[in-house]
């Protein structure tokens, strides 16, 4: 077992690998990601870096409290799967599989984002009738966050090795925190409006992101 853990540092090749073969239900993905802290650090370099460019223009913004609101939304979001995971995995013994699954984790959540994302631009070729309404785009990106939704319940079942019930609850406790947060943003002035953004592509909120800055 502690030779399965001593892997190399995976270059991005098997990154784009891994997400892909986890992406499309294959559980041999979860070997292309590494089982050492500096893989879960690089993980987390690019959410983190969005958190950093994010906080940083945050002056810039003619609502600067909301843009902060927006920045301790991500970085909250981007730490509660490893650090629920690993409560869980601490819980059901499964701490020597906790790294490589949080790694294989972190960057399987881009997948939805580029799901999202591909689809709106397939969309918007194949039914340009309707890919100009708000509807058609809010539409994919639900749909984008259900598949979402699957995909990080089955990386934690493959990758910590458990059943569907306990990565269907390690996962959901990771998403109704998410919710939670979110939730209260939006109860407490600035009252984060956080409902329009979820619901959007991710280019389009950013793009509204830098409208107000």
């Amino acid at each position: 077992m502690n030779s399965g853990l001593r892997s190399d540092t995976p270059n991005p090749k098997s990154i784009v690998e891994g997400m892909t073969l986890l992406a499309c239900g294959r559980a041999e993905g979860i070997q292309r990601f590494g089982a050492r802290v500096d893989n879960l650090l690089a993980a987390l370099a690019p959410g983190l870096a969005m958190c950093i460019v994010g906080l940083l223009t945050v002056a810039l913004q003619k609502q600067p409290v909301l843009g902060m609101v927006r920045v301790e939304l991500s970085f909250c979001t981007l730490l509660a799967l490893p650090v629920f995971s690993h409560f869980f995995a601490k819980k059901w013994r499964r701490e020597e599989l906790w790294l490589r699954y949080a790694t294989a984790a972190i960057w399987c959540e881009w997948v939805t984002v580029f799901v999202s994302v591909a689809a709106l631009a397939m969309g918007s070729v194949m039914f340009s009738s309707i890919s100009g309404n708000a509807g058609f785009g809010t539409a994919v990106v639900l749909t984008s966050d259900i598949y979402g939704l699957w995909l990080g319940t089955f990386v934690a079942k493959v990758g910590l090795r458990i059943s569907w019930p306990k990565a269907i609850l390690l996962y959901g406790s990771t998403f109704c925190f998410a919710l939670v947060c979110y939730y209260l943003a939006s109860q407490f002035s600035p009252h984060y409006n956080f409902i329009s953004d979820l619901l959007q592509p991710g280019f389009t909120s950013g793009a509204g992101d830098s409208s107000d800055s």
